[in-house]
């Protein structure tokens, strides 16, 4: 991220430079938190390992089956007090392809540009996602996840270890970008069909 100078008054009202200031938390190494050590080794659980683009590929079409069928009022019902509802997750997936794919935009033109993190909870309620279309939601992540495979697969493979510094993670690659949300979708695939074995649906 370019860094923003500013300025300040001098004797006589003359503007004076001063050091240039970067925005954003420090480039030190982010420490994680347990919980997010747990998630993030809960999501690699589901890749087992896979290469990333293969899943990324095919990981809309399975939330779209693991979906269909289902009635306005089932995807709206909660499994648990604080619990997202089916609607709510394809909110999320859809957040999480926008995100990402700007994160790896900013990584790839930009490497090592500061990324900040996102409440996902807060951004699922505020966005109101318990009353979106489904048909809609799909189609946006759709959309999105086209465009970021054709942005990943055109560029050379090495430019996968570009970077982004993550307010909460630290150094993060392009490649573990793909990776991590390859897992994401099968994390939320199996959230899905939980939901429907919990009410058998």
């Amino acid at each position: 991220m370019k860094s923003i100078t500013s300025r300040r008054a001098g004797r006589g009202g003359r503007a004076l430079p001063t050091r240039p200031r970067r925005v954003g938390r420090s480039r030190r190494a982010a420490r994680l938190t347990p919980e997010l050590r747990a998630y993030i080794r809960k999501t690699d659980s589901f890749r087992a390992g896979r290469e990333p683009i293969a899943l990324l590929r095919t990981g809309p079409d399975k939330i779209a089956r693991a979906v269909a069928g289902l009635t306005k009022g089932q995807l709206r019902r909660r499994p648990g007090k604080g619990k997202w509802s089916v609607i709510e997750i394809l909110g999320h997936l859809v957040d999480t392809e926008f995100t990402y794919g700007y994160r790896n935009r900013l990584s790839l033109a930009q490497s090592g540009s500061e990324i900040l993190g996102y409440d996902q909870e807060v951004w699922v309620r505020e966005f109101r996602y318990g009353n979106g279309d489904p048909r809609q939601l799909l189609e946006q992540m759709k959309v999105m996840r086209r465009a970021t495979l054709d942005l990943v697969t055109r560029l050379p493979r090495k430019t996968w270890k570009r970077y982004g510094m993550h307010s909460e993670r630290g150094k993060q690659t392009v490649q573990r970008n793909l990776e991590l949300i390859a897992g994401h979708d099968l994390n939320h695939l199996s959230q899905i069909q939980a939901i429907r074995k919990k009410f058998s649906w």
